[in-house]
């Protein structure tokens, strides 16, 4: 296990901004369906444009330096829009043929394992056993509270390439998010995505400008991409800067009681008792995952950045 997998300080801390990611993008579920008649790739390409404007507005009202890729790291930049937001949202789109919600939710629910045991071989590590054990409790968790639905094969196939996209999303980002920060990697990875977006409607939706001009539409993409995207994404990768890909993935299982509790706030019925019985294991999970670096920073005690 490597420094940058180690929580820095006291590991609650250090994972509070991807606890809090993780609430935001599992928030987004309760607002999206405003969105659902319009073509989903303008939608998204919308989405990643507010977020990619709002955190270069918001970084010069709070004199936060943007720091544009250069070199290899555009390479890293585009790899992770491309996987974690691009081709993830291809999934959905396509999945949603095959399968239904619940699956997808399910495969996301494994993000949690999958960064556990990459994070650390990605620096050169060995992934931590309770590390790997807390995230198997976590991911459990979250499937427990998404719930499980019917797929074919090709849905079952799109689903698993869901927790694929999001750790490389994250994976990329870890390896430039330490000179770029989170502000940069955000606004660089949703400006790509935004663009890419951008040709697939024009290609292949050639949508009408019209349709964005409802109130309620216009609410819920301001959400999506001002909450949902950029604060969320800059909360996430300020996890991972923090306390690495590894460690950061346990929060991951956050979104989906985020999602349940926020649907049940717009009148979706009361999550069910394998869904609190999921959250509770979420809470076991995390306290299993990070309970070692805890004890290391009472004996070595370091100053978080």
């Amino acid at each position: 296990m490597t420094n940058e997998d180690v929580p820095r300080g006291p590991s609650w801390r250090g994972v509070l901004p991807g606890l809090g990611g993780m609430v935001l993008l599992g928030s987004t579920v309760a607002v999206i369906g405003a969105t659902h008649h319009l073509p989903s790739f303008a939608v998204q390409s919308a989405r990643y444009a507010v977020a990619a404007l709002g955190i270069v507005a918001v970084a010069r009202c709070l004199r936060v330096r943007l720091v544009p890729p250069r070199g290899r790291e555009l390479v890293w930049v585009v790899a992770g829009a491309l996987s974690g937001l691009v081709l993830f949202n291809l999934a959905v789109v396509l999945g949603t043929r095959h399968t239904e919600p619940g699956v997808f939710g399910a495969a996301v629910a494994c993000v949690p394992i999958v960064l556990a045991v990459a994070g650390p071989m990605a620096r050169g590590g060995r992934p931590p056993a309770r590390l790997v054990a807390g995230a198997v409790v976590v991911s459990v968790g979250a499937v427990a509270v998404a719930g499980w639905s019917r797929a074919d094969i090709p849905g079952v196939l799109l689903a698993a390439s869901l927790p694929v996209c999001e750790a490389a999303f994250t994976l990329f980002g870890a390896r430039v998010v330490g000179r770029l920060g989170a502000w940069s990697y955000s606004a660089a990875t949703c400006g790509v995505a935004a663009a890419s977006f951008l040709v697939l409607s024009v290609v292949v939706e050639r949508p009408d400008p019209a349709g964005f001009a409802d109130p309620a539409v216009l609410l819920a993409v301001g959400y999506l991409g001002l909450l949902g995207t950029a604060v969320a994404f800059v909360l996430w990768f300020t996890c991972v800067r923090r306390v690495g890909a590894g460690v950061a993935g346990l929060t991951a299982g956050i979104a989906a009681p985020s999602t349940a509790l926020c649907g049940f706030a717009f009148g979706a019925p009361l999550p069910s008792a394998g869904a609190w019985l999921g959250m509770g294991l979420i809470a076991a999970g995390l306290a299993v995952g990070l309970a070692p670096a805890r004890r290391a920073a009472a004996r070595h005690p370091v100053d978080a950045p």
